[in-house]
This record gives C-alpha cells, structure tokens and sequence, in this order.
C-alpha cells in the first residue's frame, strides 16, 4: 500500500487462487487499486485494474471494483470488458461466510475455445466438440464450497455439435436456451427450455430440419448429483404445427463416450403429421427397405414406451394416411386404424386387437381395392383374427388364414391359407404393361409358406387362359424382399387357343391349339437362367389348323432356318394363309445359351439337316425348318421382342 500520496493506494497479488470444486486455478493474478477507500462502513477498491490469465487465455488486464462490507461481512466484485472465448464478458458476485454468488454476461463467445472452460461444470456438454458462436447469462452458487445452484440462458448462432458414437448431433443451429439446475441432498432440480430455428439436428432416431420446421422443447425433472442419470417427469416437444410429444424419460450416460444414452420411459404423440413423422424419425429407421423412399399424408397419434432405447410397447392411431413408394413398388390410400404392438417380449395375447382399413393401394403396380382386417400382434408375431378380402383384378384375394412369426429377422417364416376369386388377366397385363389378352386366373394357395426367407406353396395354381388351362406347380421364391430374388417353378400349358395367342401378341396369324411344358425354371433378379421350355401340337388336337405368312416368316426367323425365303418368290408368294399338320419348338437354356429343337428331325438340304418348327400339310405345302441348334438366350429375347414390336422378324 502506497499512503504518501494524496489518496491510498495499492496493489494485490495473489500468487495463486484455487477453486477445487470447479478444477480452475489462476496464478499470479494482480488488483492494482488507483484509489482504495477506508470508512467505518466500506473498505473499498473502486478503479481497480485487473491483471489475470483466465484458463486456456492471454494474460489481459481489464477494469474493475471491489466491495467489503464491514456491517456484513459481504464482499462484492464486478470486473469488466474480459476477453472470454473470443468475445466479450462481465463477471459480477458477492460472497461472504460459506456462500458464493457469481453472475457471467458475456456475448459473441466462440464455443469451440469455449468447451474446455465448460469441461469442470459439465464434462459431458464439452465432449461434444462444439463450434459456432453463443451469447451467455450464467448465475453459478456455492454453499461450503460446493456448487449449489446453476442457471444459464443464452442463444446461439450457427452451432454445431456431435458425440462420438453419432447419436447426438446439431449443425448450424440457431435458437435459444435456458437451463436451472439446484442441488437438492444427493441429486439435482432441473428445468430446461429449448427454441431453435435455424440449422438441422439429429438426436437418435430423430432428424430435424430446423429452418423448415422450427423446434421448442421443455424438460423438468432430476438429476444425480455427477449428471450421469437423469429423471425428467415432465418432457414436451413441438415441431410447429406437424409434431406434438409429450411424456417421462429417464435417461442414463455409459461412461464411454461412444456408448449411446440408455433411454427408457413413454412419450406421447398427441398430434403429428406422417409427414413430419416419416422424415424426421420413420425414414432414417427404413432407409434400404420398401418403406425408406415414401411420400406420405395424413395424422398419426399414439404413444410408445422404450426400455434402454428399445420399443417396449406401441399403439399407433391412424387418420386417412398416404403412403406411395416413389420407386412404384407400394401405395396405400386412406389407411385408417388403430395398431397395437406389446414390445418384443409380449404376445398376440397381450395387446388389444388391431385394426386397420384402406380405401386403395397397390402392390407392384397391381392395384388392390379397399378392405380391412383384424389381427394381433405380439413380439415379431402377427396373427389374423377373421378372414378378409381384397378386391383384386376384377376377382379378389380371399385370405382365410394368416400368421406370420419372427417378422424382420432371418428366422422370419409364415403360413397362407387363401382362395384367388377369378382375376382378369387382361387387367394384370394391363398393369405391367403387357400386350392386352383375355382369360382368368383363379385357384387356391393352400399353406403359401415363407420360412427361412423362402415362400412355397403347398399346391398348383390353375388358370384359364387363351381358352385353355395353365398350371403353375413346384413354385419357390427365396429371398422375395431381397435384392436378387431367387424363384423356381413348372408350368403347364393345355390347349391354348393359338388364334388368341397370336392376335393378342401381333405375332402373325395362326389357328389351332397348342400346349407346352416348362420343367425345371429357374429366375435369378426376375431373368431367367435355366429352364426346359417346350411348345407343341397337342397330339389330339383336331381343330382347324392355319398359319399365315408373317407367322411362317417369324418362327423362321426365331429358328435361323428355311420357308422365309420360298415366301417371296415363285407361285407361293401369292399365298396367305397354309396349313399345317403341327408346330414344334423347345429351348433347353443353360449359362445364357438355348439348345434348340423342334417337331422333329428334317431332311437335309443345302443348309445342312435341321428340325421342323412347323410341318406342312396339304398343297400348298409349307415347311419351317429351324437350322441353329444353340442360340444366346439374350439374342433370342431380343428377336422375339423385335416382332412383337414391329409385327415381323429383325435377322441380325
């Protein structure tokens, strides 16, 4: 102290200063005192200059004032203009006998060089690597040395954050905050608000786009005294008008830091848009399944309840919901409902009946009309309760029985009992854009099972088609909603009408009855790889038997052999229409090459020997003969494709 002059003067130097409760030391801080004043009432340091080094900083020297009160014993500091994490702050207080009362402002704070002055308060907050900028108010209150109370409210610019494990993470965010926190005993009172609209966020399951759908959120509830574990009785979120949620969770913190938060408790969806619902939480869950490219509609409600971040229960209520696949795959139209799911460990038994009714949809382009059904759900079970029926193609799918166990893992398996109501095929060809022709399909699936990621049926289908009959038996499809499916089959075909079948295919004209086999097909991704594939007269076929020009000339060009030729010169160009005694072909593929064959073994002539695809009757006498024994699968369907499109043969 300096008392020559005309007012007292001093200066203090405090070697080094120590608060263990927050882990913070400071040394050789200095309070240099321009005027000191000395009264019965007050001993005081009004134009102090302050000479510090706060941590991770520059030493700086910024203006300030001390305060004691004698009467009382408070003791009141204010330093000013602090340079702070790249912004600026103010720290005011009082303290006196076992209390401690600190009050920080501070504005354009960079929270990066901001984390690791955080770190002693909130370890878990400065894990997040933050980034962007802050404006802060922090009240912080210690009784015997230990924090007693803790209030910060602020807003933020830009910010971004994320943990380890990716389950928490915010980029550019803007918004506000408020947090108090009070020490109770052994355990904290917490209260928080959040407003954010700005930037994007992403708490696991749950995306948020901030700037399109600005956020508020509020908690209150408990926390243990290291802020490991917390009880929040009271949770509300709100996304604009799309999502209102409400509930409890108790929260607990794996002490790794790539272990994600253990969430249990029940939320509430009082009100949300699919919408907001799909793109904020379904889609990240769905993405690389039917369900993760939808554009959706409609209001959903419920609730659901986690154990440790999983599903326990859920019950979810419907309200003219719209679902459409953008790839085409899926579609459903006013689904109206209630759903009821008791967790992974309950039964069908343990929940209320679930029901569920649409006005439309479609599957794969074939369109489905409206319907409804009753079932329950229990674990990754399914079981129908009633027998139901969907509109489909001019008939119906009447399932009578339905139980699916173990849905979503790979011991997936499931039970069919259904009857198919005559469809139209012209419909279905419609809807996948074949060539239209008549018929019906209809028959029974008795036990269509699906176990292991295959799906067999127990039976033959049978049709009605072209005015004649086809049978489709050994069926098997592995993998049916993998990304190369895998299906096996037979085919019979008896007594095709022949004239329908080329009419409809604009394949040229042909009259009489044709049956065929197809033994031993197998498809991989849908293309066909191996097969048996026989056409044929039927033996005791005696309906009228004709074949017109353009269909002599596209079986030739299919079997790369004679007759094509004969019909543009000579006497039987000016012929339409020939008989013939019957017509033969088969394709017998393998690694992408068919071996062909037809009716029978031809003579030779000057292409060499070759095999009747149609054997001539009558005068005039027309014989197509087909000379390529093996032919490229691909090529084939090329040519065959080629006529359908242009009504003639393409020969490459």
């Amino acid at each position: 102290m300096d008392v020559g002059g005309e007012a007292l003067t001093g200066e203090l130097r405090v070697r080094a200063l120590e608060l263990p409760d927050a882990g913070l030391s400071f040394s050789d801080t200095r309070v240099r005192c321009g005027t000191i004043e000395l009264s019965a009432a007050v001993i005081a340091c009004r134009d102090a200059a302050v000479t510090l080094a706060l941590p991770e900083s520059a030493r700086q020297t910024v203006p300030g004032e001390f305060v004691y009160e004698r009467a009382t014993g408070e003791f009141r500091f204010d330093v000013r203009s602090l340079v702070l994490a790249g912004g600026a702050a103010r720290v005011r207080g009082t303290a006196n006998t076992g209390a401690l009362h600190v009050a920080l402002s501070a504005t354009a704070l960079d929270l990066e060089a901001l984390a690791p002055l955080a770190a002693p308060f909130a370890p878990q907050l400065a894990a997040l690597g933050p980034s962007g900028a802050a404006d802060l108010e922090v009240t912080l209150d210690t009784q015997g040395g230990a924090l007693s109370g803790l209030a910060v409210t602020g807003a933020l610019r830009g910010a971004s954050a994320s943990n380890e494990a990716g389950t928490l993470v915010a980029a550019g965010a803007n918004g506000s905050f408020a947090l108090r926190a009070e020490r109770h005993g052994g355990h904290w009172a917490l209260a928080a608000e959040l407003a954010a609209d700005g930037g994007e966020a992403y708490v696991e399951p749950v995306y948020a786009n901030l700037a399109q759908a600005p956020v508020s959120a509020s908690l209150a509830g408990e926390a243990s005294a290291d802020f490991s574990a917390f009880a929040l009785t009271s949770l509300a979120l709100r996304q604009g008008d799309a999502l209102a949620v409400a509930g409890n969770l108790d929260v607990r913190l794996p002490p790794g830091p790539e272990s994600a938060p253990l969430v249990s408790g029940t939320l509430r969806v009082e009100h949300a848009s699919v919408e907001a619902l799909y793109s904020g939480v379904l889609q990240v869950l769905a993405a690389g399944t039917l369900l993760g490219n939808l554009d959706t509609a409609g209001d959903v409600s419920g609730s659901v309840r986690l154990v440790d971040g999983a599903v326990a229960a859920l019950d979810v209520f419907l309200d003219d919901v719209w679902l459409d696949d953008r790839d085409g795959r899926l579609s459903v139209a006013g689904l109206d409902g209630e759903l009821h799911w008791p967790g992974a460990a309950g039964t069908p038994g343990d929940a209320p009946v679930t029901t569920l009714s649409w006005q439309a949809a479609s599957a794969y382009s074939i369109p489905l009309g409206a319907t409804s059904f009753r079932a329950r759900l229990g674990g990754d079970d399914l079981e129908l309760l009633a027998p139901m029926r969907i509109p489909l193609l001019g008939g119906g799918l009447r399932i009578e029985r339905l139980s699916v166990t173990d849905f979503g893992t790979e011991n997936a398996a499931g039970l069919v009992d259904a009857v198919l109501e005559p469809v139209q095929l012209g419909q279905l060809a419609a809807a996948f854009g074949w060539p239209a022709f008549s018929g019906t399909l209809s028959g029974r699936l008795p036990l269509l099972r699906y176990d292991g990621g295959v799906m067999t049926l127990g039976g033959s289908l049978t049709a009605r088609a072209f005015d004649g009959d086809v049978e489709i038996a050994n069926f098997r499809l592995e993998e049916p909603f993998g990304l190369v499916p895998k299906l096996a089959a037979d085919l019979r075909l008896r007594k095709l009408d022949l004239e329908l079948v080329t009419n409809t295919f604009s394949f040229g004209f042909i009259q009489g009855r044709l049956s065929g086999d197809v033994t031993g097909l197998q498809l991989v991704g849908w293309r066909p790889v191996a097969m048996d594939l026989h056409l044929y007269t039927p033996p005791d076929d005696d309906s009228r038997k004709r074949i017109s020009q353009r269909a002599v000339e596209n079986l030739a060009s299919v079997g790369g052999g004679g007759a094509a030729g004969a019909l543009s010169s000579g006497f039987m160009q000016f012929f339409e229409v020939f008989a013939y005694d019957e017509i033969g072909l088969r394709c017998v593929l393998e690694n992408g090459v068919c071996t062909m064959s037809g009716a029978g073994p031809a003579g030779r002539d000057e292409q060499g020997g070759g095999y009747y695809i149609v054997r001539g009757r009558g005068l005039p006498r027309i014989d197509v003969v087909g000379y390529r024994s093996q032919v490229s699968w691909a090529r084939l369907v090329a040519q065959l494709a080629s006529i359908m499109e242009t009504g003639g043969p393409v020969v490459r």
